[in-house]
């Protein structure tokens, strides 16, 4: 990371404020120094504390200086309609995943007639931003009594606390008794998953699921070492960031034939094989890795050989969607229809939105 000029630190003191040359490192140019401070003022502005605010806010951007990221500085993070709490421990929800979630909840009601129920399975939950923001949109626009039953499962119970926390900080617009939301504390890779989170009744039948999403761990542990920001090596979880040894084998043979960065998807693809849900929406790391992830879709593991079910996922349609999936596509790709398609494995593949490759999308071909 280059150094910054003492220029720019005398500036950020003559225009801006003295704090404002301790956040500068932190925040690499005048503008986002200027915002930081501005949020950090108005968050001890709105936060009742018997030490006095110009304490307060030293003390803050103290800790941001030391490039601590300013979510866990503040203790929230706004997400769509939501304020969702940010705690060390907790992957940072990010502005892509609101953008999709968000699409996704519009797709979700525009079908017609309404959906009669919704069941939605929310892997690697986190915060619980994915299903907290979902079921806040989806109060907002289908009838109070559409039922919609929502299931959030992190291995890390720091996060489940958290997300329960943030279940309780932002209460519903229209509180329902036809609207259930749990998150429960598993490991995903377990056998008993979907046992624990659906237990069999005297059909011994799994509920249809609606609706199945994840932002797993997707980062290799190279690329985290070397690629990723500094703020997040130092700070953010690196087990909701890159796999771990134990998800990577099964004894002492490679579970899957994928990369490592890449070991979630081919779990989720299993689970999406038994349950069949009928949307699936999978977030990725760029364009590269949704490639792969579609490529195991229609084939199963890298290559075609998949040692975790055998083959692929049928039954779907398949489609990418990048950092802004709403949006006109932009990209040479596009066709006439103005619809940006690809090539993957020998099949044509949608490619909505523009920006990076942000998700992998699959819908059953029945739906």
């Amino acid at each position: 990371m280059p150094r910054l000029p003492p220029s720019l630190f005398w500036k950020a003191r003559r225009e801006i404020s003295p704090l404002a040359a301790s956040l500068l490192p932190a925040c690499r140019d005048l503008q986002s120094t200027a915002n930081e401070l501005r949020w950090i003022k108005e968050h001890v502005q709105d936060t009742k504390s018997p030490i006095p605010a110009k304490i307060r806010v030293w003390r803050l951007v103290e800790k941001r200086a030391k490039g601590i990221p300013l979510q866990y500085v503040l203790g929230t993070q706004p997400f769509g309609d939501l304020e969702i709490k940010c705690r060390p421990g907790v992957l940072i929800p990010r502005p892509e995943t609101e953008t999709y979630t968000l699409h996704l909840a519009t797709l979700l009601t525009q079908s017609h007639p309404p959906p009669p129920s919704l069941s939605i399975l929310d892997l690697c939950t986190g915060t619980g931003c994915i299903p907290l923001l979902l079921l806040h949109s989806l109060q907002t626009t289908l009838p109070q009594t559409t039922p919609i039953t929502i299931h959030g499962v992190d291995i890390s119970p720091t996060a489940i606390a958290l997300a329960r926390k943030n279940h309780t900080h932002n209460p519903p617009p229209s509180p329902s008794p036809h609207h259930t939301l749990t998150f429960t504390q598993h490991d995903i890779f377990s056998p008993t998953l979907l046992s624990t989170l659906y237990p069999p009744n005297q059909n011994q039948k799994l509920p249809q699921i609606d609706l199945l999403t994840s932002n797993p761990p997707y980062i290799s542990p190279h690329d985290f070492t070397h690629h990723t920001a500094r703020a997040v090596r130092n700070h953010e979880p690196r087990l909701a960031l890159v796999p771990s040894p134990t998800q990577l084998a099964d004894g002492s043979n490679s579970r899957y034939a994928c990369r490592p960065e890449d070991v979630f998807y081919a779990h989720l693809l299993e689970i999406a094989k038994a349950v069949r849900p009928r949307r699936v929406l999978m977030e990725v790391g760029g364009w590269e890795q949704a490639v792969r992830v579609v490529g195991m879709v229609f084939l199963g593991g890298e290559g075609g050989k998949d040692r975790g079910g055998g083959g692929g996922v049928g039954g779907y349609e398949v489609e990418v969607w990048r950092d802004e999936p709403a949006a006109a596509a932009a990209s040479s790709g596009a066709t006439g229809d103005g619809v940006e398609r690809v090539e993957v494995a020998g099949r044509e593949v949608v490619v909505r939105g523009v920006g990076r490759g942000r998700a992998v999308y699959l819908r059953l071909r029945e739906d």
